[in-house]
């Protein structure tokens, strides 16, 4: 069996070793054909804790080395069943495997997936969305930090892997939980696949020239992406990302967030264009300790926002902080004190010659996004008048030399 060699012969490689076939079959190449082909040899054990066989199977792996000559590294997962997952325990592997990669000064990290994996991680994708952005199916080398994980049988069949360790007599043990359809990728592997390779008229082999199709189309509408936001990544245009082709919307934003190291599903980005092309003025779609706001012509990230302060006395004067307002009160002693405090249901205000009009519809002429509404200072007087709202109404302002109220909005 050819195993596709991508790593130097004086290279310290670890094999991520799970005890199934695929990944003992290929110990059983790096120990036999293949062991000239590096210079040090680890394997890396991970037991998930799951399954009652699972100890005699560590055990089974550490025994092996060790009558090899081999180092092994083994950890064993502390995960109550009740909060088990797969996306979980590959994020604890891979910590463990990381941390062993650093300590033994390892280059290459080996996994054992084959050309099947291929063929089901595409149809996995396809099939939950999960197609674009991005390229499809499992990269046969991928950078993993400070060292390469490389996938050497990519090319070969799960088939040729069993036929190799039944002429082999390669030991190795079966994992009941995979002949269920419980996971979405079991249940494509035995009800879909299955049926896929039993006909004469379909080729498994056209998934792999999709995901080759699909990757060029990838790199072109990252680089349509990569082009529109040029000067725009502190604030995108509405009209102009409504402008372009859906798709290609879709890469804008994904690039866009990813600057900001947010990486939402394709589901929750359609769900930010959907509002982005309708003809809703403002929403906020949270991502972790960020905030993507859409108000009016522009969309932007946030931060979310801190404790909000509601009231402030000013009964002298000097300058005060409201919000992120700075308010600056020279006034006279009979204009004092003064409420400053956030937006309430009903407040109007007094439009000389005009009558008089609501915040809230003050907030919708001047175009205000919705956070800033939240903050912005409304002040009043000793009577409850509202005598300046923000930056945008101020019936005082600057009246002579002796008096004045300032408000600026912090950068």
């Amino acid at each position: 069996m050819e195993l596709k060699c991508s790593w130097n012969k004086d290279d310290t490689v670890a094999l991520a070793i799970s005890g199934g076939v695929d990944s003992m079959v290929l110990y059983h190449l790096l120990k036999t054909s293949y062991r000239e082909t590096f210079g040090r040899l680890i394997l890396l054990h991970v037991n998930h804790g799951q399954r009652a066989a699972s100890e005699k199977e560590a055990a089974y792996i550490k025994t092996m080395a060790e009558q090899d000559g081999v180092c092994c590294e083994t950890a064993r997962l502390d995960i109550p069943h009740s909060d088990f997952s797969q996306a979980g325990a590959r994020a604890a592997r891979y910590r463990f495997f990381d941390e062993m990669m650093t300590y033994h000064g390892a280059s290459v990290l080996l996994t054992a997936h084959h050309l099947d994996d291929q063929y089901e991680s595409v149809m996995h994708q396809v099939l939950t969305g999960r197609y674009l952005p991005g390229r499809m199916g499992i990269p046969s080398v991928r950078a993993g930090g400070s060292y390469r994980i490389i996938r050497p049988m990519m090319g070969v069949t799960r088939d040729r892997i069993e036929n190799y360790a039944a002429s082999a007599k390669v030991t190795y043990f079966e994992d009941e939980s995979n002949s269920g359809t419980g996971y979405t990728r079991n249940y494509i592997r035995h009800n879909l696949m299955k049926d896929i390779k039993a006909s004469p008229h379909l080729q498994e082999s056209q998934l792999l020239k999709l995901a080759e199709d699909l990757g060029e189309v990838d790199d072109m509408l990252q680089e349509e992406a990569a082009e529109f936001l040029k000067g725009k990544l502190s604030v995108l245009p509405r009209a102009g990302l409504n402008g372009k082709r859906r798709i290609s919307r879709i890469y804008i934003l994904n690039h866009w967030l990813s600057a900001y190291d947010k990486h939402p599903r394709r589901r929750y980005i359609e769900e930010i264009l959907d509002i982005a092309d309708s003809d809703i003025a403002q929403a906020r779609f949270p991502m972790g300790d960020h905030q993507c706001v859409i108000a009016y012509d522009e969309i932007r990230m946030e931060h979310k926002a801190a404790d909000i302060q509601v009231k402030l006395e000013i009964r002298q004067n000097g300058i005060y902080d409201f919000n992120g307002y700075e308010i600056t009160a020279e006034l006279e002693p009979a204009d004092l004190p003064l409420t400053v405090r956030t937006r309430q249901a009903g407040d109007r205000v007094l439009l000389p010659g005009n009558g008089h009009k609501k915040v809230s519809r003050l907030f919708i002429d001047r175009k205000i996004p919705g956070n800033e509404r939240e903050t912005m200072p409304v002040i009043t007087d000793r009577d409850h008048q509202i005598i300046a709202v923000g930056t945008i109404y101020n019936i005082i302002k600057t009246q002579g030399n002796d008096r004045r109220l300032l408000i600026e909005k912090r950068s």
